[in-house]
């Protein structure tokens, strides 16, 4: 075998004709031409992970790899199962090879049966077979026909002609099914929607995963920005990462009219992109394209890939949108530095792992992105998510980050204005110096810009329960979940609005819906655990804490809910013990005062529960909802009460 092409031995095309020839080792674009083609055919439209399989064994032969394709490798890339895929007990590879083994020989009885190339996968092992035919000149039934009696010869004239006939209603078929995909894309309330499915990295090294992740999530946020376009957001879009279901299946999931995947492989300096639309109402295939270039041009590819779905969706990219500078065009934003963007991917690969050591590692890629390229925006908007972060994931302080996320914040939306992320950051810096007007204000900005953005309602909710709107937050965060609609994330916001409107039950029925979605979703435990101990039901709220505290181990805000929980459900002793353990932490490291503050108003000493809110607002912690908790429901009567909220500005 070639390093570009395999070769075909013993093997008959699926349909005989009078004048086959077959050659061995067509040329690699040939093949790459015939692949595009067999996964754009009825044949292959809903059938992903045969597609991706096809893909996979093809360009791993062409890239000289064909040795290397195993059980293995295949169950890994390509089917996402684990490091312990172990394909003696997962018989995934085979049946899946079987069924590619019976649609690829369906497509060459039918709409292939005049390709120039044929592609198998022949039994007995997983490297695909290529091989050049001459087109088809007359099929082998109709060849019989023309050689028997004179009376034939008539049927078969009949018989092209009701084949003709039978062309022109496919033509005005085919015409009515596009006009309905374009139609089918709209969503009841008139916008079209779609969602950007995780894609596929065929590099063959795991460590390159940063990049087709950091693809896809670039492209969520730039379609995002695009008017009247809905995209689903990227915590329920990465819910079908290394899953192989139908794309009819997933628009019903995600209630999406449209889906997008792809595939990336770098090799060296180069990059080869495929994408491909579809119609999650049909399977059928509206859109798809290959791009093969220097891996410093992906910035520009990901521009021209948005352009190509706005175009054919019938919905025009903003005339302001441009996503890495102010002042750039599409051709300028290729000359960002690569070694920068790389950094920046992996920034946000990190970031997204949401644990607080993942954002410290977050935070030294983003800031050797902004040393390769000063001026590169969205490095900015990473560090600045990232000190956003380390206040409400850990126990840094967040009087420390709001000159570092002011600052990161700011620099992003000097270089691009149109980043309404951005003004999310630079909202949160506000929230945290207790400077809510402006706060509400970037709020706003952000949600200008980025209508779509799912975090960003989420966090003006955040913010609108902290100035005791409740409502308006319920509402916000009832838009977060719509625009990311199996994000347990999301779905636990509608719970914390229940929880703060004092609709107890309301809200643990959410909080069991989420724990549908993701059983091991501490926050949610946690949240569930309070409901239930403020509805009285002490067991199951006790329960639902500690199985919490376990998920998340060493927090302090657990522990100090936990501690509150004995408390009051008359467990003094184990109450008191958690409440040591946090006195003893708070004078050895950088530790909430409001998780003892806490402990101390469920033993129902008011006086030391004061004294630590106190530190609490001194040390603005963002944690701290003081206007909406149900926890505070003790305090509310008592001056001291007004004087905190007078502290935070907030009276």
């Amino acid at each position: 075998m070639g390093a570009s092409v395999g070769t075909a031995q013993g093997l008959k095309p699926a349909v005989e004709t009078a004048d086959a020839r077959l050659h061995a080792s067509p040329p690699a674009e040939a093949i790459r031409s015939q692949l595009e083609s067999i996964l754009a055919s009825p044949a292959f439209r809903s059938a992903r992970a045969q597609g991706n399989f096809l893909r996979y064994v093809v360009e791993e032969t062409l890239a000289g790899r064909a040795n290397q394709i195993k059980e293995y490798s295949i169950g890994v890339e390509v089917f996402g199962r684990g490091k312990s895929f172990d394909p003696r007990v997962n018989n995934i590879v085979r049946a899946e090879a079987n069924r590619l083994r019976a649609r690829l020989a369906k497509y060459y009885q039918t709409e292939g049966c005049e390709s120039p190339v044929r592609i198998d996968l022949p039994k007995g092992g997983y490297a695909p077979a290529f091989m050049e035919t001459a087109a088809v000149q007359t099929p082998a039934r109709e060849v019989a026909v023309e050689r028997s009696a004179p009376g034939h010869r008539l049927w078969l004239l009949s018989w092209k002609a009701a084949a003709l006939l039978l062309l022109v209603l496919l033509l005005a078929g085919f015409s009515a099914v596009l006009w309905r995909l374009r139609q089918g894309s709209v969503r009841a309330n008139g916008n079209p929607s779609i969602a950007v499915l995780p894609f596929l990295n065929l590099s063959g090294n795991k460590d390159d995963e940063f990049f087709s992740d950091g693809l896809t999530d670039e492209l969520i946020d730039s379609l995002g920005r695009v008017p009247r376009l809905e995209v689903v957001a990227r915590t329920s879009a990465f819910e079908f990462k290394g899953k192989t279901l139908d794309v009819r299946e997933i628009g019903r999931k995600l209630n999406v009219r449209t889906v997008l995947e792809g595939t990336v492989r770098k090799y060296g300096d180069r990059l080869r992109i495929t994408v491909q639309l579809d119609d999650t109402g049909t399977g059928y295939r509206m859109w798809s394209e290959s791009y093969d270039r220097q891996a410093k041009d992906a910035l520009a590819i990901q521009r021209e890939i948005s352009q190509a779905i706005t175009s054919e969706l019938g919905v025009a990219l903003a005339g302001n949108s441009r996503r890495w500078r102010s002042n750039s065009t599409a051709h300028e934003t290729a000359s960002v530095n690569p070694q920068a963007y790389e950094d920046y991917l992996k920034g946000v690969f990190f970031w997204n792992k949401n644990t607080p050591e993942s954002i410290n590692i977050a935070i030294g890629y983003l800031k050797q992105a902004v040393q390769n390229d000063p001026d590169f925006a969205l490095s900015y908007l990473g560090l600045a998510r990232c000190y956003t972060g380390l206040s409400v994931m850990t126990a840094t302080p967040a009087r420390e980050v709001i000159p570092e996320l002011r600052a990161a914040a700011q620099k992003a939306l000097d270089l691009d204005g149109t980043l309404g992320e951005a003004h999310v950051d630079l909202a949160e810096a506000y929230t945290f110096d207790f400077g809510w007007n402006a706060a509400e204000q970037e709020f706003k900005k952000a949600l200008a810009l980025s209508p779509a953005s799912a975090v960003a309602h989420r966090w003006y909710a955040y913010y609108l329960n902290k100035m005791g709107r409740l409502d308006e937050a319920m509402a916000e965060n009832k838009r977060a979940l719509e625009l990311d609609p199996v994000s347990p994330y999301l779905a636990q916001g509608m719970a914390d609005s229940l929880y703060v409107l004092h609709r107890y039950q309301d809200a643990i029925d959410q909080s069991q819906k989420v724990l549908a979605l993701e059983p091991n979703f501490a926050m949610t435990r946690e949240s569930l655990g309070m409901a239930f101990i403020a509805s009285g039901k002490y067991a199951e709220g006790l329960s639902e804490l500690q199985l919490a505290r376990q998920l998340m181990g060493s927090n302090p805000w657990a522990d100090g809910q936990l501690a509150y929980a004995y408390a009051v459900s008359g467990q003094l002793e184990p109450a008191r013990q958690l409440l040591n353990e946090l006195l003893q932490q708070y004078q050895y490291s950088a530790f909430p005062a409001m998780a003892i503050a806490e402990a101390y108003i469920g033993l129902k000493d008011k006086d030391r529960a004061y004294e630590w809110l106190q530190k609490a607002v001194d040390n603005h912690e963002v944690q701290l909802k003081l206007r909406a908790d149900p926890i505070y429901d003790p305090l509310r009567s008592d001056p001291r009460f007004e004087e905190l909220l007078r502290r935070m500005k907030l009276s």
